[in-house]
């Protein structure tokens, strides 16, 4: 048995096609048109199988790609057919951002390590998304904050659409070697009408979790290097600021900044980056996404925006969140190595922090804390491949200032034991010294250390998902440069899912029916939460979605055990090309925190995500809580989060947000007499952007932002004019 299964997976690799990229110094220009000499020259691909939301069917309309190697850069040219050109959904966007149009594009796995593949996709006007995709940790996570720059264009025909896309070799990392190499390389087409199909280069199978592992293999790129890859990026940002301290006050006098910083970013040789960063403008342009944080007990979560620390940041990612950049509030200085050699993926990042933000976790929630001192922020990453698809690591980091520290060492591992089965596991310690003013005032001992551990077994194929896990947190742990609030608690789960799937005949695409069950306690046994929960998910015509879940948890708050319940049902659609609508409702039973004391509770959230012609876009999202019990309202709560866009061209965009954040409260129903019955904010931001390059661009904006209570209308309390100009010079 064992030989002849040797003798067949010799066989299927002898069998294996590897395409051969042609080169040529030829010149092209990328406009989206196909009359350079340089095609007659290229390596010719079809798109012949579609992998969603069917991977038994062949494309139901033909892409053709051409592929040349010129020596410094890959091209690309693909001519995607439609029998409806007048169907093809194509909006002028801002970058990483027209995931709902038509599109194509390319994987490239440069490393041929079927772990990480950079992506590279273009709509029919010529507008960017590059994403990297990493499937070391199990499953695929994708990630759009990497920003390369390359050139594509397109342009819509009677026939369909082209695309053509250049890609220098210095914007891409690959092994050290010389002479002809071997990538992974995927060609992909994503074509949305009544159902989402997608399409690509090679088939796949859902019975084997590596998507990167069944890709076709390319040779060539003898010539490929980065060489001496450097980017310098000076900027300036100016900024005036007026404040209000006192709701009832006058605003204070202007304060005006210009600040000026640099970014350096170098390509040491093809498999090794470095960046440093001087007086970076770690202002954010854009503002958070709206969140609702009524009745909530720890601390909520937002992602990085700052594009420093979201280059590479994959290479820090473990199962646990142990690395949170958005810790890091206000450095004045940065720098940053990241590579990989062989089997060995490696990074390191160190940053100073004029601003010091502790996140204080606990069993029952997290408090913020803020030291007004300067601190070391240092995270250094060691991960090592083994086998088809499976990695082991390592994970330093440690934040420090006067009187403070934190040090946390970590080993990770992702083993795939067969394509369909997959064991992770991490195991963490913490070292931390708090100063007195954390201690007194958040009630900490003044040293302090725990471990933690992870481990999951995880079973995917085309219709079964299951999986089991545990997670144990030690009251003493801490990870003060990540983002974890809960410790104290150990917390075992189950879950599985099955899910049909359509074919061509029937109206439906997916159906799916899904249960997990987990317990947790604290350290000492004492029942924390017991949940089960259900739910079914249908896909079907007009791209549409519904799900149904329910819920029934029992959870411990301030010495008793309560029980919840919920239902929701959740649903979106898109009834016409660049509309997409959707609305969830839910009701059920949650722990009134404040008064300890089981409530009522509904919630709905609806959005709209409309187009209204090719450059104006418009996104709103309103969400509605209330919690009620004994005849009154413990909080009624609304949130709008309201955001048109005008893309002039590719370049240049203007933004217009407002959010506007209302709660209302019985304060008869409270047990604290000084809460407030009624709280609103406001905030507005109003952003014209023009980008040559992720790198080169300008930015000028305006925001305010204003609160309102029981006593005091709505009135402004700060307002801000910036604008920022940086421009990158690559060599």
């Amino acid at each position: 048995m064992k030989l002849t299964l040797f003798f067949l997976l010799v066989s299927s690799y002898l069998n294996a096609e590897i395409f051969q990229v042609p080169l040529s110094h030829k010149p092209v220009k990328i406009d989206g048109i196909l009359d350079d000499e340089i095609w007659q020259d290229a390596l010719q691909q079809d798109l012949l199988y579609e992998i969603s939301p069917d991977n038994t069917l062949d494309a139901v309309v033909g892409t053709k790609v051409y592929i040349v190697d010129r020596g410094n850069s890959i091209v690309f040219a693909f001519v995607a057919d439609d029998p409806n050109p007048e169907k093809i959904q194509a909006f002028l966007r801002d970058r990483d951002s027209a995931y709902q149009d038509d599109f194509v594009g390319v994987f490239l796995d440069t490393y041929n390590d079927q772990r990480r593949a950079l992506e590279f996709f273009v709509n029919p006007l010529g507008v960017q998304m590059d994403l990297i995709r990493d499937e070391s940790g199990g499953g695929s996570n994708e990630n759009d904050s990497w920003d390369a720059i390359w050139e594509s264009a397109g342009k819509i025909t009677n026939e369909g659409y082209i695309v053509e896309m250049e890609i220098p070799y210095n914007e891409l990392q690959m092994p050290q070697t010389t002479g002809k190499k071997t990538w992974g390389i995927n060609l992909f087409r994503s074509y949305p009408r009544n159902i989402k199909k997608q399409f690509q280069s090679t088939k796949l199978d859902r019975n084997n979790n590596c998507s990167l592992c069944q890709i076709d293999k390319f040779t060539g790129f003898a010539n490929a290097q980065r060489g001496l890859d450097l980017e310098i990026t000076p900027s300036i940002t100016m900024i005036s600021r007026q404040n209000r301290e006192d709701l009832e006050g006058e605003f204070s006098g202007s304060e005006f900044d210009i600040e000026p910083s640099l970014d350096i970013n170098w390509g040491i040789n093809s498999s090794l980056t470095l960046n440093a960063t001087f007086n970076p403008d770690f202002s954010q342009i854009e503002s958070d996404s709206a969140q609702l944080d009524v009745n909530q007990t720890f601390a909520l979560y937002f992602s990085e925006k700052r594009p420093f620390f979201l280059e590479n940041s994959d290479y820090f990612s473990t199962h646990l969140n142990l690395v949170h950049t958005r810790n890091i509030a206000d450095p004045d200085y940065g720098i940053r190595l990241v590579g990989k050699t062989n089997k060995n993926a490696y990074g390191f990042f160190y940053t100073d922090d004029t601003i010091t933000n502790i996140l204080i976790p606990g069993v029952f929630g997290s408090d913020l804390a803020n030291l007004e001192r300067e601190s070391e922020n240092i995270a250094a990453r060691y991960r090592r491949d083994f086998g088809n698809s499976s990695t082991v690591g390592a994970l330093i980091t440690r934040r420090s200032a006067d009187n403070y520290s934190n040090t946390v060492a970590s080993v990770d591992s992702t083993y795939n034991m067969t394509n369909e089965d997959t064991l992770t596991f991490q195991y963490v310690n913490s070292d931390t010294r708090y100063p007195n003013e954390i201690v007194d005032d958040f009630d900490q001992e003044k040293d302090t250390s725990g471990d933690a551990y992870y481990i999951r077994y995880r079973h995917s194929d085309e219709h079964w998902f299951y999986s089991v896990s545990h997670t144990d947190y030690d009251d003493g742990f801490r990870s003060d440069l990540g983002f974890i609030g809960q410790v104290g608690f150990k917390k075992s789960a189950v879950g599985a899912q099955y899910t049909w799937r359509g074919d061509s005949q029937n109206w439906w695409n997916r159906f799916s029916f899904y249960s997990d069950w987990d317990i947790t306690h604290d350290q000492e046994g004492q029942l924390l939460e017991r949940e089960l929960e259900a739910s079914i998910n249908l896909n079907a015509g007009k791209q549409s979605y519904i799900g149904i879940s329910g819920l029934k948890r029992d959870r411990l708050w301030n010495d008793v055990l309560f029980d919840e319940k919920s239902l929701a049902i959740d649903a979106e659609f898109s009834p016409k090309a660049g509309v997409v609508l959707g609305a969830g409702f839910s009701v059920g039973e949650r722990i009134d925190f404040s008064n300890t004391k089981i409530a009522d509770r509904e919630g709905t959230n609806v959005f709209a995500n409309i187009n209204l012609g090719q450059h104006l876009s418009m996104r709103l999202e309103h969400s509605y809580s209330k919690l009620k019990r004994d005849g009154g309202n413990v909080f009624v709560a609304n949130q709008s989060d309201l955001r048109f866009s005008y893309q002039f061209n590719i370049r240049q965009r203007l933004r217009l947000s407002v959010i506007n954040t209302n709660v209302n409260r019985d304060v008869s129903l409270y047990d604290d007499p000084d809460i407030d019955s009624h709280s609103r904010r406001l905030s507005n931001q109003l952003i014209y952007s023009y980008k040559v390059n992720p790198k080169t661009l300008l930015f000028l904006g305006y925001s305010d932002s204003g609160s309102e209570d029981q006593n005091i209308d709505l009135t402004k309390t700060n307002r801000t004019f910036f604008a920022k100009f940086s421009y990158a010079w690559k060599r």
